[in-house]
């Protein structure tokens, strides 16, 4: 089954109605609190020339969760001008963790413009390479968005 893509996203009850703060931040890592918040998240990852955005879904009760909190502060502050990066409490977004196939602990999606990839579990190397590979994507289509700006001026 396909990804769903963002637009999508905004069509799940999980996200009709929020409490609580809008986001606590750590260093690099923003914990996301409220539905709205999630959705201007979502929202701001479908504009043009948009942040790779990681969605890191955590429970505070997940061990695996907290090994991994180390290495993604670190991913974090290391990517931190290319992506923004969050963490969503699987017990307060239930649907939208359901509706988005988080079935283990800790997942992560990475999005820009859609879903573009799902890594589950502790591999911080796996979860580097994916960041890469997409921050490198996001960079070969601005180069080649603004050659062809660049060709239509002449």
């Amino acid at each position: 089954m396909a990804d769903r893509g963002i637009s999508n996203l905004f069509d799940t009850p999980g996200l009709s109605q929020g409490e609580g703060q809008q986001g606590k931040m750590t260093t690099t890592v923003t914990a996301i609190q409220t539905n709205e918040w999630l959705k201007t998240v979502l929202r701001q990852a479908k504009m043009p020339n948009s942040k790779l955005v990681v969605l890191e879904f955590t429970a505070p009760w997940s061990e695996p969760c907290k090994f991994m909190r180390p290495a993604m502060e670190e991913i974090a502050s290391r990517f931190k001008e290319q992506a923004d990066f969050y963490t969503l409490d699987v017990e307060q977004f239930k649907t939208f963790a359901r509706n988005t196939r988080v079935e283990a602990l800790p997942t992560f999606l990475l999005v820009r413009k859609t879903i573009l990839e799902r890594v589950v579990g502790v591999s911080k190397d796996e979860l580097q390479r994916s960041i890469e590979k997409h921050i490198s994507d996001i960079a070969i289509h601005h180069v080649q968005d603004r050659s062809i700006s660049l060709l239509h001026k002449n």
